[in-house]
């Protein structure tokens, strides 16, 4: 009897105390909703500045009840169509919110941690998304759960529906659906997301048909937000195979394609990196290739870039909005107040001694590889007011820089035209490859502008305290200068009217009559 008395007196103080606090939560609600509106707006119109478009959420309508309340959301997009007219998007969304402490959908899970809120919304049919309720048999082609936590956290999924269906008399997709789960903290000051898809097929029959088939996309990120408006953290986006066919044209397939992002914080200095990845490129079933680049920034003060970013932001917005209208953008005029600020914040950012590099650029082929890297160090100027060519002394502090070119990727690249050209004479091609091989190699090296070291092209440039080394040599700025303009507006007389003239180890001419290069 007394453990029943006392089960009896748990399960009223538990029901009390969550219809206080569904009360409570229906109270807030309004005002929660309008702050996470207006954050997602912010963040929305700063992710898509300077790119023809704009989006806006807004909340249609809020029925609030005791346990529960009903959101409707509308989601509009202003975009220029192919032709550059704009165009309006609308959504519509639908959220089912119940109330905390203990919303019922996670008592039925034995979730017993309190939260401010649980919601299940999902897209509303309008005449832009009929298509899709049709393709996914009446279901919501969009859903998706969210908790709200008393402290502003948020966790959730967003979930797209597998659709098959013909947006089109001429076309087609199948996609097999899309799963996204998201942790954010209050004011999204930190946030992860993971999830992916298995596939996406979009066939068309028109004039020239094409079949697109992608496979096994993956995100990942884990983001904070830094000392200023700047998240850092990882993310990285991969796609396993992507398969392009056109007509009767043999397919193009690529494999492991990758896009990764690091953004470090050290005080006030950001440091970061981010790389493209191309794992294979095959052609017909022939591999062609592969390509890697990695670009990195080290000691770009945060501050400063924030401030720049800002100002770009201010003049940049009006021009957007009377693009959006279709109104003639008005032009970006700095103030004396806005370019002396400018000046300021460049120069704090230089004081820090900035460095930007192409670390990698690496294309790898059937029998050789190319490489290349820059970089590239800054260094604060004694004035902006100098003139352009000591002001770019002043401001570049060091630059290095090197490329490397294997002579087999020139006849790879002769394998490469002949295979997309259904050429089929695989003797021919080869002869082709070894012609150009040499020649290319041959022009190349009339220049004078590269080496030959061992089977590869090479030239090299070190730039530091107004001296060029350049290929070994050093040299002033000013000859340097001197040497490449020589080089370069020489490079079509000095080749004459036949190219193939040029011996493909030294760059001299089989004429002895014949105008040798410089």
């Amino acid at each position: 009897m007394k453990k029943s008395a006392a089960l009896a007196i748990a399960l009223v103080t538990v029901g009390a105390i969550s219809t206080g606090g569904a009360w409570y939560t229906g109270t807030q609600l309004p005002g929660v909703l309008d702050n996470l509106i207006a954050e997602a707006n912010r963040q929305s119109a700063n992710a898509l500045l300077g790119t023809s478009v704009s989006s806006k959420l807004e909340l249609l309508s809020l029925d609030t009840r005791l346990f529960s309340s009903t959101a409707h959301y509308r989601f509009s997009l202003d975009a220029p169509d192919k032709d550059g007219e704009p165009r309006h998007i609308e959504i519509l969304l639908v959220d089912n919110i119940e109330h905390g402490p203990l919303p019922l959908s996670r008592l039925a899970r034995l979730n017993l941690w309190p939260v401010m809120a649980a919601s299940n919304y999902q897209l509303e049919p309008n005449e832009l998304t009929q298509k899709w309720f049709d393709a996914a048999k009446g279901a919501a082609p969009l859903t998706g759960t969210g908790v709200l936590g008393y402290d502003g956290a948020t966790q959730g999924t967003l979930v797209l529906t597998p659709l098959d269906f013909a947006p089109s008399p001429t076309a087609t997709v199948k996609f097999s659906g899309m799963n996204l789960d998201i942790e954010a903290s209050k004011n999204a000051r930190d946030v992860q997301v993971s999830g992916g898809m298995d596939s996406l097929v979009v066939s068309t029959t028109d004039d020239t048909p094409m079949q697109a088939d992608l496979r096994g996309l993956t995100i990942s990120s884990e983001q904070r937000l830094g000392s200023g408006d700047f998240y850092v953290g990882e993310s990285s986006i991969k796609l396993a195979t992507s398969q392009i066919k056109f007509g009767d044209k043999p397919a193009l397939l690529i494999k492991d394609i990758a896009q990764t992002g690091s953004l470090q914080e050290a005080g006030s200095a950001l440091n970061g990196q981010i790389g493209y990845y191309i794992g294979k490129v095959s052609y017909d079933g022939k591999d062609i290739g592969g390509l890697r680049m990695l670009w990195s920034i080290k000691n770009f003060d945060s501050v400063a870039m924030q401030s720049l970013i800002k100002l770009y932001q201010d003049k940049l917005t009006p021009a957007q909005q009377a693009a959006a209208l279709g109104e003639e953008a008005p032009k970006p005029e700095l103030s004396a107040d806005e370019e002396a600020r400018m000046k300021a914040d460049l120069d704090k950012l230089l004081a820090g001694k900035p460095q930007l590099a192409l670390d990698n650029l690496t294309l790898t082929t059937e029998h050789g590889q190319a490489s290349l890297h820059v970089a590239v160090d800054l260094d604060k100027p004694e004035s902006f007011d100098l003139p352009p060519d000591e002001l770019a002394r002043q401001v570049i502090d060091k630059l290095d820089a090197k490329l490397s070119v294997a002579k087999a990727v020139i006849g790879d690249g002769v394998r490469v035209q002949a295979l997309v050209e259904g050429v089929t004479d695989a003797k021919a091609v080869e002869e082709q490859a070894a012609m150009m091989t040499e020649m290319g190699s041959g022009m190349a090296l009339g220049t004078g502008l590269v080496t030959l070291e061992g089977d590869a092209l090479q030239s090299s440039l070190h730039y530091a305290d107004n001296k060029v080394t350049f290929n070994g040599q050093d040299m002033s700025v000013d000859e340097f200068a001197t040497l490449v303009m020589a080089k370069t507006g020489g490079m079509g007389g000095g080749l004459g009217d036949d190219p193939a003239a040029y011996d493909s180890q030294d760059g001299s001419q089989y004429d002895e009559g014949a105008e040798q290069p410089e």
